[in-house]
């Protein structure tokens, strides 16, 4: 097969699309799809080259193919990883560089996209900052695609006429490409991670190419006027995708069949077509950009990572247009030195057995490489050892409340006073009052709590004063992201489901009081202490809970994922349907603020609030059961990940810090206390508790608060237990009399 400038053509025009997209060029932002470009482009050479040696000399080497493949790919490849790898130690935060490590190893195995599927079905991963390898995945995807194929392929060639093989081919490649279809199709709702970065969702993409290559014969005989047109138009399908896919759901599945089918037609419109869009694709700039695209694709990524870290923000458009700068002089000295040196070596072509050596090498050093930099800490010591901060005393729960609190003015010689929800308030016993006989007994419950006029406690407060990060805080920065509780090692705390999970009953099991934890993330934050509050006071807890899903009826966007989470809804239908069967007697309920709206792609707003939950509310109060909610208020939300903030600023914790709420926080907040008193429904709002002026401590003592941008982590939690029962416990038992 002779050299191909169209080829080249699209190429060029894949990865200028996918710079393009990464660099935020307006009007790209579907420049994504070079990746789908690409894919189409290696299903069809890889094919060809295979179909062309079975013509050529009725056999297929498959030590020459992985040997080719090895000198082709890997060299440039394990020197992209070496040199991301020491610039990250660099410049890159230190929290980062235990993912980069498995990423790097994952990438010498040709696994990363297993890793970032898996990851992002983990909504804690979900979280973190992407890895500076994350564009690996595509290549592990090609390769995953290289080590099956030519076997299979070869499978279907052996025996017969070489008019009847190809026939087999063709339908082999045919049913493939179908079932990989149908797959991205069906999964790509349900399973959006996996389905962006597996195999069997992408194989189609590779498996259209495949094909044309083994049909090309057929479609040569079509005439050029009629290819041109159809180049043409797949050549416009890839622009418009390009253009257009910015807002586009459920990628790749149905969407993905624009740019994919575009490239094949584009392909199929041949490099000799002087009326197709090889006319075009043959131009001198997008034909170096097309030979060097595969050192520019993985240059350009690390490039952008590491500057935007290095630079200490997102670099404006005159730092990005020097990065990308930098990329292409990577890419041309790579390509000089190391890609066309390697791969058009005459000794290395003689001698498969020392390419594949080689590649075995260079895969080993990779693995080394990743090994190494998750090893790798380079947080700064300040010397600052910090006490733990005192214990919060528990309020009296030895005894769980089995009625009403009452208190006896005529009858008894004993006034009996409820504790005050201050947790600085005495825990003492109250004093006994002597009072003259009177004629009547009054009884009161608790009301429902409210935190509006709470106050922090002394250690919140004396935190303030300290500026330097301990070298004792724990979790560590490096281990922050996974201080959680152990609700999400249980399955109760779900991701990317539409079926409620089953089996969450914590707290007292036997408790003869029912009591539900819902909502997102920032409802699971909670569990460690709710879970302690209801095992000491006998209240059965059931805590059903999935990251990104509001618990008001709003269609929510995942920036992180990329992805609309309309299976929140049946999920919501499902966890009421739960908790009717269960019996709750009260209900816990919230959500993060900075959950976004699909229509907008802004945080959801207070009037969205203002209408859903009242409705929310009702739909509680329609249940056969009579369940009781208690609204959780959001927690206050650094500006940035803290555990890397801290790692930046390890003398300047203070620029860490959640300050004043935002407009959306404070309307919302506004709307859910209005709400909540309307309906003599309790709110507990944290900030009081954890912030002093709005100013909020990002570690008090030795304790770290949060464990990323805007989740408090359990260390914290579990700590601040006590105070969250003096205002919950004494209401929630005195539902046990109703």
């Amino acid at each position: 097969m002779g050299h191909r400038r169209d080829i080249e053509g699209l190429r060029a025009l894949a990865v200028i699309a996918v710079l393009a997209y990464h660099a935020g060029v307006p009007f790209t932002g579907g420049g994504f799809v070079g990746v789908d470009v690409f894919l189409v482009i290696s299903g069809f050479l890889i094919t060809s080259l295979l179909i062309h040696e079975w013509n050529e000399s009725g056999r297929i080497s498959l030590a020459g193919f992985y040997a080719r493949r090895a000198r082709r790919l890997l060299p440039i490849s394990a020197i992209v990883l070496a040199a991301t790898a020491a610039a990250s130690v660099v410049w890159l935060e230190s929290t980062r560089l235990d993912e980069l490590g498995v990423d790097i190893l994952a990438a010498s195995g040709f696994a990363v996209n297993l890793v970032l599927a898996g990851r992002g079905t983990d909504y804690l991963a979900a979280e973190l900052a992407p890895s500076a390898i994350q564009h690996y995945w595509s290549l592990a995807v090609e390769e995953q695609f290289y080590i099956l194929w030519p076997v299979l392929l070869l499978l279907a060639l052996t025996g017969g006429r070489r008019i009847a093989t190809v026939a087999i081919a063709a339908v082999t490649i045919a049913t493939m490409t179908a079932a990989s279809l149908t797959a991205s199709i069906i999964w790509t709702g349900s399973h959006p991670t996996w389905s962006y970065f597996g195999l069997h969702t992408r194989a189609w993409e590779l498996g259209l190419g495949a094909l044309l290559a083994v049909v090309g014969t057929t479609a040569a005989r079509v005439p050029d006027t009629i290819r041109a047109a159809l180049g043409w138009t797949g050549v416009a399908a890839i622009v418009a995708s390009i253009g257009t896919f910015d807002r586009v759901e459920h990628f790749p599945g149905t969407w993905a069949l624009l740019p994919v089918v575009g490239t094949v037609l584009a392909l199929a419109s041949g490099d000799e077509n002087r009326l197709g869009p090889s006319r075009v694709l043959r131009l001198g700039p997008l034909q170096w950009a097309g030979s060097r695209s595969y050192s520019l694709y993985l240059w350009h990524w690390p490039a952008l990572v590491i500057g935007a870290a290095a630079l200490g923000r997102d670099p404006g458009p005159g730092a990005t247009l020097a990065l990308i700068g930098l990329t292409v002089v990577l890419t041309e000295t790579g390509y000089r030195l190391v890609e066309n040196p390697i791969r058009r070596s005459p000794r290395l072509a003689r001698r498969s057995g020392v390419s594949l050596a080689m590649g075995a090498g260079l895969l080993a050093a990779g693995a080394i490489v990743g090994v190494t930099i998750s090893a790798v800490d380079t947080t700064t010591r300040t010397g600052v050892i910090a006490a733990a901060p005192e214990p919060i005393p528990a309020s009296d729960t030895s005894t769980p409340i089995t009625e009403a609190t009452t208190t006896t003015e005529a009858t008894d010689d004993t006034a009996t006073v409820i504790a005050s929800t201050n947790p600085e308030a005495s825990t003492e016993p109250a004093p006994t009052t002597t009072e003259p006989p009177a004629s009547s007994t009054t009884t009161t419950a608790p009301p429902p709590p409210d935190t509006a006029d709470a106050t922090a406690i002394s250690a919140i407060r004396d935190a303030l004063d300290v500026d330097t990060l301990p070298d004792n805080v724990r979790p560590s920065i490096l281990e922050a992201s996974n201080d959680t509780s152990s609700l999400y090692g249980t399955g109760c705390h779900q991701y990317l489901e539409e079926r409620a999970a089953e089996g969450c009953v914590f707290g007292d099991p036997e408790g003869d009081l029912t009591v539900a934890l819902w909502g997102d993330s920032h409802a699971a934050q909670w569990f460690s202490a709710v879970d302690q509050i209801a095992e000491r006071r006998g209240w059965r807890l059931i805590a059903i809970t999935q990251g990104g899903c509001p618990v008001i009826d709003v269609l929510t966007w995942n920036r992180s994922g990329d992805a609309v989470f309309d299976h929140c809804g049946p999920w919501r239908d499902n966890v009421l349907n739960t908790f009717e069967a269960e019996g709750v007697d009260a209900i816990l309920l919230g959500q993060h603020y900075g959950l976004l709206d699909a229509g907008t792609r802004a945080a959801v707003g207070a009037a969205v609030w203002e209408e859903q939950l009242p409705l929310l509310l009702d739909r509680l109060e329609g249940l056969d059961v009579e369940m009781t909610p208690i609204l959780l208020i959001d927690s206050p939300d650094p500006p940035d990940d803290v555990p890397t903030c801290l790692a930046e600023h390890p003398t300047e914790i203070s620029l860490c810090e959640p300050r004043a709420p935002g407009n959306t926080e404070r309307a919302v907040a506004q709307v859910i206390r209005s709400v909540a008193a309307d309906r003599g429904l309790g709110a507990i709002d944290p900030r009081p508790w954890l912030c002093v002026d709005d100013r909020c401590p990002v570690v008090v003592g030795d304790i770290l608060v949060y464990r990323d941008s805007h989740h408090l982590s359990d260390t914290f939690v579990t700590w601040f237990t006590p105070v969250l029962d003096a205002e919950l416990g004494p209401y929630i038992d005195s539902l046990r009399a109703r």
